[in-house]
């Protein structure tokens, strides 16, 4: 296997990870995975105030995300495109792109929420990084198809 497809695989495996644990947590608690918490937020906007657009963004990434496990996996360009829109929400959403640090409090008793900002942030640099090589390597994705 050649390096630029370990990558894609291996996003695509992270990204395919996150969905699984959304899912299942989403079970766990008796929800409509995606649909309840989209619901939610905005019950919360409706009640509380606040910029509605912001549950239709957290939406976008969550569907995005699904969007990039399978474009990974299918080895796209338009992965890398999508996994750069992708980078500052996953920052705002608190949603890291090497996603078993979503295990950490599960492993890790009394977490600090410096070492979940570290971890976030790392998590998206590497991600960063990675991309990065594989946008110089394979050319543009938005300009070639």
């Amino acid at each position: 296997m050649n390096k630029p497809r370990s990558i894609y695989l291996f996003w695509a495996s992270m990204d395919a990870f996150y969905i699984v644990l959304y899912i299942l947590r989403s079970a766990a608690r008796g929800a409509i995975p995606f649909w309840s918490d989209f619901n939610s937020g905005l019950e919360v906007v409706r009640s509380w105030g606040g910029p509605g657009f912001v549950i239709w963004v957290g939406l976008f990434l969550q569907l995005s995300v699904i969007v990039t496990c399978v474009s990974f996996f299918k080895y796209q360009k338009f992965a890398v495109f999508l996994a750069v829109v992708q980078m500052p929400l996953r920052l705002f959403f608190i949603v890291p792109s090497i996603s078993v640090v979503l295990l950490l409090p599960m492993v890790v008793a009394g977490i600090n929420n410096w070492m979940w900002v570290g971890l976030l942030i790392a998590s998206e640099a590497i991600k960063g990084w990675s991309i990065w090589r594989l946008w110089r390597t394979s050319g543009s994705p938005i300009l070639e198809r």
